[in-house]
């Protein structure tokens, strides 16, 4: 174990919907598998707003640490042969029992992303969450045939990856956003289907583009009566993966049109989807990470990077203004390479 502090600040959750509080905490130590990562940054994603409020599919116990993705470099490591091969690299990393909104943080070497060394630590600590769900996405839609898709919330910095991976492997991507301006921003930026959930035409306007295209997967990070409509929109024996619930409504759905069109609805978490990859499958979807990140495709637009000592207040005025871009919370330990747009 190298010479490290025994105490690190942190954002410390007490309870759902509490106040963030700013805590002098002891620096974890890992034990087998697991490596302690200085970090130097973490994304606001809208599950960790999900978690902040008690409404995200892991129970970990109050007094807690949030914050699921972020980058850092690891400086010490429990037994495990992971471990070693990650000791002293620069990675992107997930949580697993303590978040990322801390200096230091304990986690299995498994969750590490090893990076190079010319990626930004900016860029990295959004490299987990949204750039191995759209991977994710892309890979189910080939495997299964799928020459389109819909994506929901689709002028979000998720929206954008699978916009942008769609384009380069062939499949068609109808993007659902809210309001007008979102819609000339992604046509701008050349997007072929940009349809505004706000219109009264939406219904038609989407199903036509999904006989148009012969669409038979959409996205759902919505849910409430947005899972409805797209299983009204979609062609027969169809898919729906809801991912999300941004309504925050109960997903709504017609049955007679689930039995004789044949759509099948269910939820996607990215953690059980590729836990349930071998090693070697693993191995391949992170360099398509990596590589997504180098290229552009996976990376995110930074609005705003707070100090983590300032960032008590940050998940709200995040949440008031998610289109405007990321917010990172920098622990000021390593120079984040990135500078935020406004």
């Amino acid at each position: 174990m190298p010479d490290l502090p025994e105490t690190m600040q942190a954002l410390v959750l007490t309870a759902p919907r509490a106040a963030l509080e700013l805590r002098k905490v002891p620096v974890p130590k890992p034990g087998p598998g697991e490596v302690l990562v200085k970090l130097a940054a973490s994304p606001i994603n809208p599950s960790d707003l999900h978690f902040l409020d008690g409404e995200y599919g892991l129970a970990w116990p109050y007094p807690l640490i949030p914050g699921l993705e972020g980058s850092g470099q690891v400086v010490a490591a429990g037994p495990g042969i992971m471990g070693r091969y990650v000791l002293d690299k620069p990675v992107s990393c997930t949580a697993d029992t303590q978040g990322c909104w801390a200096e230091y943080m304990v986690t299995q070497a498994g969750l590490c992303l090893p990076l190079p060394a010319d990626l930004p630590l900016g860029l990295a600590a959004m490299g987990v969450v949204n750039p191995l769900t759209a991977v994710a996405f892309l890979q189910i839609a080939k495997q299964d045939g799928h020459r389109a898709l819909i994506s929901t919330a689709a002028g979000g910095a998720l929206g954008a990856m699978i916009r942008r991976m769609g384009e380069a492997q062939g499949v068609d991507v109808i993007n659902v956003v809210r309001g007008a301006q979102q819609v000339e921003r992604l046509k701008a930026e050349g997007a072929t289907y940009v349809l505004d959930l706000t219109n009264a035409d939406f219904d038609a306007e989407l199903a036509a583009a999904c006989k148009t295209t012969g669409c038979r997967l959409a996205l759902d990070a919505i849910g409430g009566v947005m899972t409805g409509r797209l299983v009204e929109a979609l062609r027969p024996r169809g898919e729906v993966l809801v991912y999300g619930a941004l309504d925050g409504a109960a997903s709504q759905i017609n049955p007679g049109t689930l039995l004789f069109r044949e759509i099948v609805v269910r939820g996607f978490w990215v953690s059980k989807w590729i836990a349930r990859k071998s090693l070697p499958q693993k191995m391949l979807i992170m360099r398509q990470v990596v590589k997504a990140l180098q290229d552009g495709a996976a990376q995110s637009h930074v609005a705003h990077i707070i100090d983590l000592a300032q960032a008590a207040t940050a998940p709200a005025a995040y949440a008031a203004d998610m289109s405007a871009g990321k917010t990172l919370i920098s622990t000021g330990a390593f120079p984040l390479g990135v500078e935020p747009s406004q």
